[in-house]
This record gives structure tokens, C-alpha cells and sequence, in this order.
């Protein structure tokens, strides 16, 4: 049976809206979060456009009609009994502006679609996922937009073995918040680890099995990179949210890196990136 304890994990959750696209993946699954846990929502959405910003009162205007679409997607959400705030900015860095945004709403939790990018465009464009990861210290949860995620089978990302107290505290984190997230949803938790060469295969099964209160058939390892490796094993046992740790120092943290790449490598699950505290 699910455990309520959720309740007082997330009461506030801080959605990004994109007023791009018709569907709004990230409204559905937090209106369904929100129904189950009892939490508030707050709507966002930042509108910039340079032709606009040029011709005087125009970026005025387009606030102006963002904030009525909004408040017409709130107000649904409302008439289900939900709780619900909205908020529009219009900012030029609009990507950098979401986690201002999200930590001034004093929000537990951020739900944005995720946007699906080649890794070619990842690497010669900023994109708002990456710099919502590396900026926001709340945990984000990235909705896949393809298809609804399996809410019975959770992945939990972990560090084989982490080199810092700071890698060994964010897998703890990552461990805990998978069994409270499993144990809410009823759902199968597993675990997947990744290993670079021959001397950190050699490992206790067991032992590590035990260390993250799971059964010996429910760790998965695999060698090579750890998005990818990370991505066969979500699909291998079919999970429908993965969760991973971030830092906020990507020159010199694989979780962080391994986070961002993995948002491409997964086109079937949710992912849900927690930070280093």
C-alpha cells in the first residue's frame, strides 16, 4: 500500500510551463501528484521574445496573455480542489530565470518537460533543462513527453563507490528518497550502478545490495558510461522514473554529468534529479 509520509516531503510543487507546446506534460503529472499528495501548485511560465522587446509595449502584451492562459489552466486545476498560484516573468535569460524562480517560490519539488534534444545540440546550445540541473537546489522532476511513466517500477541511480563525503551523502539521499518514493507509489524499487574498469567490478554483491536495503536480485551493475549504462538497465527492467544525484560542480562530479546526458539517453521514464545538500 502507498505511504502517505510524501505528504511532508513535498507540499509545494513548482511547475514550469511551456507556452510552446498544446500539452503540458508537467501540468498533467503534477495536477495527479498534487490530487494524490495533497500538495500546492504553483504555475510558471517565462515569455521572451527580442522582436517583441524591441517594438516598446509588445513583451508587456505577451505577459499580458500568457498570465489569461494560465490563469485558464489553473482555474481547472482548481475546480479538481487543487490549490493553485501562477506566475509570469518575461526575462531574457529565461533559462537561468526558472531556478530563480522556483527557489524564491520556497517550492520541495520542480516539474518540467523534459525538453528531448540529440547530444550534438546539447553540446552547442544551452538548453533549459541542463541549466535548470546545474542551478536549481530544489530536486526537479523531468517528465518524459512521449508516453505516461510506469509508476510500478522506480530505478535508483547509485554511486558504486563514492570518492567524497559529498558523493557518499547525495547517493544516501538518492537511496532514501527511492524507497520513500517507491513506498508511496507502491511500487518495485531497483537499483543500478555502472563501474569504468576492472578493479571496481570487483565488488560485494551482496554487501552493496544489503547497504541500499535492497534484494541481491533487484541491483543491477553494467561497465561503460553511466547514462548509457544507466539507460540499458532502466529499460532492461522497464522503469518508469529513474532517480539520479547532481552536483553543481560538472567539472569535477560524474553524477552531475551523467544526470544531464542522461535526460537523452532515457525516452521512456521520468527522471527525477536530486541535489547535493
Amino acid at each position: 500500500m502507498p505511504n502517505n509520509n510524501m505528504s511532508d516531503l513535498v507540499k509545494s510543487i513548482f511547475v514550469v510551463l511551456d507556452p510552446t507546446r498544446m500539452a503540458q506534460p508537467s501540468l498533467q503529472r503534477a495536477e495527479w501528484m498534487a490530487e494524490t499528495n495533497k500538495s500546492r501548485l504553483h504555475l510558471y511560465c517565462c515569455v521572451y521574445d527580442p522582436l517583441l522587446a524591441s517594438e516598446g509595449h509588445g513583451q508587456d502584451a505577451a505577459v499580458e496573455l500568457t498570465s489569461r492562459w494560465l490563469e485558464r489552466l489553473a482555474d481547472s486545476a482548481r475546480a479538481k480542489g487543487l490549490e493553485v498560484s501562477t506566475q509570469v516573468e518575461s526575462d531574457p535569460e529565461w533559462r537561468d530565470a526558472i531556478a530563480a524562480a522556483a527557489v524564491a517560490s520556497g517550492c520541495d519539488l520542480v516539474v518540467k518537460t523534459a525538453s528531448l534534444h540529440g547530444p550534438v545540440s546539447r553540446r552547442l546550445m544551452k538548453t533549459a533543462d541542463w541549466t535548470l540541473i546545474a542551478n536549481c537546489p530544489r530536486p526537479v522532476l523531468l517528465v518524459n513527453p512521449i508516453r505516461p511513466a510506469n509508476t510500478k517500477t522506480i530505478l535508483a541511480a547509485v554511486k558504486l563507490k563514492p570518492a567524497t563525503d559529498v558523493h557518499a551523502s547525495l547517493n544516501q539521499q538518492v537511496v532514501d528518497m527511492s524507497h520513500q518514493i517507491a513506498d508511496f507509489l507502491g511500487a518495485e524499487l531497483h537499483a543500478a550502478t555502472v563501474y569504468r574498469n576492472d578493479a571496481e567490478m570487483l565488488y560485494d554483491r551482496q554487501q552493496f545490495a544489503t547497504g541500499i536495503r535492497l534484494p541481491r536480485n533487484r541491483v543491477h551493475s553494467t561497465e561503460g558510461a553511466v547514462a548509457r549504462g544507466i539507460a540499458e538497465i532502466a529499460q532492461k527492467v522497464g522503469a518508469g522514473i529513474v532517480i539520479i544525484g547532481s552536483t553543481k560542480h560538472k567539472k569535477t562530479n560524474q553524477a552531475t554529468e551523467a544526470a544531464r546526458y542522461l535526460i537523452d539517453e532515457i525516452r521512456t521514464a521520468d527522471i527525477i534529479v536530486l541535489p547535493a545538500v
